[in-house]
């Protein structure tokens, strides 16, 4: 019999396929997607992809695509402040559907304007982790992009003394901004400066005395404006001083200082033309070029603590006299300036002037009051006690309140809590919000007024401290979109709030920043239909026995009657919803069914529907309310910003 000799060589290759066959057979190719999670694990998950980060205030979001593994457990952030590393992880997510991750240093806030660096892996049931080493690092900047910031300080000046800094620069106007914020350093940018000092928004100048008397170095300060939320802009350009040192002339003060009588006053004055100690500065009409700048001053009548609003650099040996614009100020402030020479002195303060003798400036109105009207529906009362010298009033109104108020009457008499006056639309001259001009006001949200008292010759006062005040009526009911009774219907599927997120700032909802309550219920629909069949947002229900509804106050006998009004916010992801108020209980009638569009070409702010007007029987105790996901607006989504529902009884 013949027989075939296999080599040691073959032998060994046969075997080694025999194996590798075998290993096929019993585990699969472990190569490629993991075919059955049930199955030893012998791959991490795929590296992460898409991730990118945005800038927030003090803070960074980052977004990546979801990995598809079934046996997928979540994902490990990492942070650098270098590109190349090392990476310190810093937190773990969940497996999400769309996963982020808001990085804000545990609540500490991470550096405005600092760039970050990001890597982000994914791990399985098993522990196992996706390759670090092979996954690329992104850059994200902390802080919002420019465009959502307060508007850059510009236009800075700066000078010094022996042992102060005074600094100035161009108001930032703006309803929503709040002040400055004055950082200083000893470096020549904007680097390694640190917080310092705050002033208001209408003071745009600081003095800085805490600086060290004795040092030579050179200071650099960078001022930034910021906003009611405390966001801030970005940096001014930096500006540098050095402390003088030099002769001990001191210059007399400017005189013959003056103001106009214009809506921005004008203040005007003589430059000094001798020393403290009688050393001419100017000769003729030729000054000594020893002359640098003017330091104007302002402060208001009541406290008289003047704050530094500007500088005025010294405008050469042909001028004796300068002027300086104030588009803060009133002409009755109190003003007054100081000169400052080439080597840091600085004269005493001018005579203070204003436009005209106290006797002849009406008092600040005091004792201002508002509140709610219940005679008239979106109502609002104010009062306030006669000013001296005053002949007449007029009211300023604001939706903040701080800063952007708009006059709204002119001429009144004063009024007392007896008037008739009532307010209860918006300004026809209101430039906050153009779309509302003459407008109903809303309910829910508080509105700001201040006072001011006009004299004989028509001089005003300054305004009042403001008071404020919610649009009243008969009675009225707030029922918040973000009341924890309200249920998300999921197409069938109930359950409380599921698909319903509470919303509540302008950092990433630019237009959601004025709303009553707590926020806004953000309402995420996925299936739309009629009744019943598209998601619905309910609140109550109607069996026999719940006493699970919204209450109203209803008549003993006979009926009364509600306005309903909604309050939306229309965006570009809004679709069509349809409202009904039915009675509480069962087998009850539908007091009122209206369709709302939620959509809009343009995110828009807080939006008053009228829905229409229910009537309420005696017996009835209070309503039911189901809002229904009918179909999808012109941009594809189905969504609702939902506020509230305010009910209004009418006489």
């Amino acid at each position: 019999m013949l027989r075939t000799v296999m080599s040691a060589r073959y032998r060994r290759s046969f075997m080694a396929g025999v194996m590798l066959m075998m290993m096929f057979t019993l585990f699969g190719c472990t190569t490629g997607v993991k075919k059955d999670p049930g199955l030893t694990d012998y791959e991490a998950p795929t590296i992460p992809q898409n991730v990118v980060g945005i800038g927030k205030e003090k803070a960074v979001l980052l977004t990546w695509s979801s990995n598809t593994e079934a046996d997928l457990v979540g994902y490990q952030i990492y942070r650098s402040t270098n590109s190349g590393g090392p990476f310190t992880f810093i937190a773990t997510v969940g497996k999400l559907a769309a996963p982020t991750y808001l990085d804000n240093d545990n609540q500490n806030g991470l550096v405005n304007d600092q760039y970050y660096y990001y890597k982000i892996s994914a791990f399985d049931t098993q522990g196992k982790e996706s390759d670090l080493s092979k996954t690329n690092a992104i850059q994200a900047r902390a802080g919002l992009p420019v465009e959502e910031r307060p508007p850059r300080v510009v236009n800075i000046k700066v000078r010094s003394s022996r042992d102060s800094v005074y600094i100035a620069w161009d108001k930032v106007t703006g309803a929503r901004i709040k002040g400055y914020n004055i950082y200083r350093g000893l470096s020549t940018s904007a680097g390694g400066v640190q917080w310092v000092s705050s002033v208001p928004q209408d003071t745009p100048g600081f003095i800085d005395t805490s600086v060290v008397k004795t040092s030579a170095e050179q200071y650099t300060y960078v001022i930034r404006s910021f906003n009611e939320q405390y966001t801030e802009s970005e940096n001014s350009d930096p500006v540098q001083v050095t402390l003088r040192s030099g002769d001990d002339t001191i210059p007399q003060a400017p005189y013959d200082v003056a103001v106009s009588n214009d809506t921005d006053p004008v203040i005007s004055f003589h430059k000094p033309m001798f020393n403290q100690n009688g050393t001419p500065i100017f000769e003729g009409n030729n000054p000594t070029l020893d002359m640098d700048a003017y330091l104007i001053f302002r402060a208001n009548q009541n406290d008289r603590l003047f704050s530094l609003i500007g500088i005025v650099e010294d405008n050469g040996s042909a001028n004796l006299t300068q002027t300086f614009k104030d588009i803060n100020g009133t002409p009755y402030n109190l003003f007054a300036v100081r000169a400052i020479d080439r080597n840091g002195m600085i004269s005493d303060m001018s005579s203070i002037v204003t436009q005209s003798s106290d006797a002849d400036i009406p008092a600040v109105p005091s004792g201002v009051k508002a509140w709610s009207s219940t005679s008239t529906e979106a109502g609002i009362k104010l009062a306030w006690s006669a000013s001296k010298n005053a002949v007449s009033y007029n009211i300023y109104f604001s939706t903040v309140a701080d800063g952007g108020y708009t006059r709204f009457v002119t001429g009144q008499p004063q009024w007392t809590e007896t008037s008739a006056y009532v307010i209860n639309t918006y300004p026809s001259s209101f430039m906050q919000n153009p779309e509302k001009k003459g407008q109903k006001l809303e309910f829910g949200v508080p509105y700001f007024f201040k006072i001011s008292a006009v004299s004989s010759s028509g001089k005003e006062s300054e305004l009042s401290n403001y008071v404020k005040a919610y649009p009243g009526g008969l009675w009225v009911g707030l029922l918040e979109g973000e009341d924890t009774l309200w249920e998300f219907d999921n197409n069938g599927t109930a359950g409380t709030i599921a698909n319903s997120y509470l919303v509540f700032n302008s950092k990433d909802y630019t237009h959601i920043d004025y709303y009553s309550g707590a926020g806004v219920a953000l309402l995420l629909a996925d299936t739309v239909g009629t009744q019943g069949n598209g998601d619905e947002y309910m609140f109550g229900n109607t069996s026999l026995f719940s006493t699970l509804y919204y209450k109203l106050p209803s008549p003993t006998s006979g009926s009364y009657r509600y306005n309903v009004y909604a309050y939306i916010y229309p965006h570009t992801t809004g679709g069509n919803w349809r409202i009904q108020i039915r009675e509480n209980g069962v087998l009850t009638t539908s007091l009122l069914e209206k369709d709302v569009s939620g959509y809009s070409s343009i995110n828009k702010g807080r939006t008053q529907i009228a829905l229409g007007q229910i009537i309420l029987n005696s017996g009835v105790e209070g309503v039911a309310i189901r809002m229904t996901a009918i179909n999808a607006g012109a941009g594809g989504g189905a969504n609702l910003f939902f506020d509230g529902l305010v009910f209004v009884r009418v006489p």
